[in-house]
């Protein structure tokens, strides 16, 4: 029967196909609309019967927990079926759409007429609220895998002092966080972060954030003592001007104090700087940064020696010129000729050579990465992974 319906399926849409065709040369725009309002009925109604055409029939292929206690366990379910074919079905894999769902079935034949079943296991741990999961069944009565879904909601369980706040900074004062990264902030623009705090001794603490590495845009919002007890929000704020020259990675790390101790643990963040980007206006006529690769790979380099690769192109795809706002590395031991401010018209292309000295690697494998700012608003920063194996 599906492979009948099928052919039919596949005859129906070339005859569709001759038929627009058709109107479209007498420009009949009612009666096209009108024959593709019938074709997507047509196609649903395929669907409904291919599905109902399955081998296995199941009691039923959705099930809800409705609500589950985080800290209670594992919850499951079994899902029946019967074998409604003329011919064993084997089922050859189940597969869940997350890590937290593990099934049970047999992988003997079921004859027809023969019920079995599938069990499902989810494991709420770690997933508070609402969640929908598909388990996708193959068999070898179908080339498509049929599927059975779960859901339910998760209520989560009341959490330790330790798992709320995990970074300790010593003389009971812990933090949600040590660390923040953000993504993009434009000039005239500022990004805004909450990291948690609680002090769970029984004496005020006086926290102190020193500056151990300093961009001088970043500031940081926070009461001068923390009271025995309490819980509150430091805010990390970074802020550029309009008129600012800043591009590219902004870093700040600090060495932290409490009561005058030193913490346990630093505390960093960083943002990339750009430009202020109206999308609305600047897509229709933005640059368009093209890199015609994302790896540079120099393989085996012997040690204290220098190879150049020259391998990747820039290219402007867009309406207006595209500026190197900003180019960055770690590495003392690579040298690129692309520099800030260098500027490509609509249309044009720049080669980037790109040198690596051995002199002062270490023997092994030698990573970096080349990130490019541009004004290019669709895609601000890209990067180059650059590879080597350093050898006598």
């Amino acid at each position: 029967m599906k492979k009948n319906l099928k052919k039919i399926y596949l005859c129906s849409v070339m005859r569709a196909f001759i038929y627009v065709k058709k109107m479209l040369m007498c420009k009949c725009i009612n009666k096209i609309r009108l024959f593709v309002t019938l074709f997507v009925i047509m196609f649903a109604s395929m669907q409904i019967l291919w599905a109902q055409d399955a081998a296995l029939r199941f009691d039923t292929v959705k099930w809800d927990f409705g609500e589950i206690v985080e800290d209670a366990g594992s919850v499951e379910h079994t899902f029946n079926f019967q074998n409604i074919s003329s011919a064993p079905v084997v089922i050859l894999n189940v597969k869940s759409s997350c890590g937290c769902t593990t099934t049970e079935y047999s992988r003997k034949p079921i004859k027809a007429g023969e019920k079995g079943r599938i069990k499902v296991v989810f494991d709420p741990v770690n997933r508070p609220g609402h969640f929908r999961k598909a388990i996708k069944i193959s068999t070898s009565a179908a080339e498509q895998p049929m599927e059975v879904e779960i859901e339910g909601v998760v209520i989560p369980r009341k959490k330790s002092v330790e798992e709320e706040y995990p970074f300790d900074l010593g003389e009971g004062v812990r933090l949600t966080s040590n660390f923040h990264a953000f993504a993009y902030v434009g000039r005239g623009e500022a990004v805004k972060e909450r990291i948690g705090w609680v002090n769970t001794s029984n004496r005020d603490a006086e926290l102190r954030f020193m500056p151990k590495e300093s961009s001088g845009l970043l500031q940081i919002d926070m009461p001068d003592v923390l009271p025995a007890g309490g819980r509150g929000e430091i805010y990390i704020i970074y802020s550029i001007a309009k008129d600012s020259e800043r591009y590219g990675t902004l870093s700040d790390v600090f060495d932290v104090e409490v009561n005058g101790v030193p913490a346990r643990t630093l505390f960093s963040t960083h943002v990339i700087a750009v430009d202020a980007f109206d999308r609305a206006n600047d897509d229709i006529t933005a640059p368009i940064a093209r890199i015609s690769k994302k790896f540079i790979k120099f393989a085996e380099v012997k040690h204290s020696t220098t190879v150049i690769d020259n391998t990747l192109e820039i290219v402007n795809d867009g309406e207006s010129d595209l500026i190197i706002r900003a180019i960055e590395w770690k590495s003392a031991a690579l040298k690129c000729n692309l520099k800030a401010g260098d500027r490509l018209k609509p249309g044009a292309k720049v080669r980037l050579e790109l040198s690596l000295d051995t002199s002062d690697c270490d023997y092994g494998v030698f990573t970096d990465r080349i990130r490019i700012i541009t004004n290019d608003c669709r895609n601000p920063l890209q990067s180059v992974r650059v590879t080597a194996i350093v050898v006598q």
